[in-house]
């Protein structure tokens, strides 16, 4: 059974307007293709500008760990009232308010085991130095003060997470500033590069020096000068008054000595 001149004619109209669609179809897709890599390309070219700008707005925030969920502190208000009282406990917040808000980030689990970590907002870059005065004291309540960081910074401190567990296995304290990756060594504070862990030595035992030698306590005791004189070989005679007996203090090195050169004269 034959095609009719009319079929032939609707098949070839439906397979050119099919290949115009898969045209218009291919040249979408191109362009499609353009606009996304413009689009990456002026993101990878605004993106310090971006990170600049981000971390401009947090340099005023710190992040606490470790803080207790509290009932009492389910609003902001109320904590970022407590949260003042923490890091300001000298400071009433009617005088100074340096907290400017606080708030709990994510969502609270039933099987959550930690805390959820507060965001606070301080009202001053001062004021969020002062609160870091506070990590010490903190510390012994298991509560961690920390940056408010930047994606882009917490992947620079993932890629010295080696470097950090190298230096605490090595017995020092790490910590960070920023990104920067530091530690005591001794009294010194030093930077530890990305890598560069191993290349430090573990610091030296500190052995404790010997302890002094007892000395005695000084004795305070009533001598007679004539009788001081004749330990010395110096003859005095009996009717030389040398008047009444000195304080003279015993156990001291050096004193017999330096009376006895005072003392040095003949009659």
């Amino acid at each position: 059974m034959g095609n009719s001149p009319d079929d032939r004619h609707t098949i070839q109209a439906l397979v050119a307007e099919l290949e115009q669609l898969k045209q218009l179809l291919n040249n979408n897709r191109a362009q499609s293709d353009s606009q996304h890599d413009n689009c990456r390309q002026h993101r990878m070219e605004s993106s310090p500008q971006t990170e600049h700008m981000l971390r401009y707005s947090k340099r005023q925030n710190l992040v606490v760990f470790g803080l207790a969920e509290s009932s009492a502190c389910t609003t902001p208000e109320a904590l970022a009232a407590h949260l003042h009282s923490l890091l300001f406990g000298d400071v009433p917040s009617s005088a100074a308010p340096l907290v400017s808000c606080a708030y709990r980030l994510g969502k609270w689990k039933a099987a959550q085991k930690k805390p959820r970590a507060v965001l606070v907002e301080l009202t001053t870059v001062s004021a969020k130095h002062r609160a870091f005065k506070a990590s010490s004291r903190l510390r012994a309540s298991h509560i961690r003060l920390d940056e408010d960081l930047t994606p882009q910074q917490m992947h620079q401190r993932k890629g010295l997470s080696s470097d950090f567990l190298g230096l605490k296995v090595r017995g020092f304290k790490p910590f960070f500033r920023g990104t920067t990756l530091k530690y005591r060594d001794g009294g010194v504070v030093r930077q530890c590069a990305k890598g560069g862990a191993n290349k430090i030595r573990a610091p030296a035992p500190t052995v404790p020096g010997p302890r002094p030698a007892h000395r005695p306590e000084h004795t305070n005791v009533a001598m007679d000068p004539a009788e001081v004189l004749r330990q010395a070989g110096v003859s005095v005679s009996k009717e030389f008054d040398l008047g009444p007996a000195l304080p003279f203090t015993m156990g001291t090195a050096g004193s017999d000595s330096e009376f006895y050169d005072c003392a040095s004269f003949s009659f």
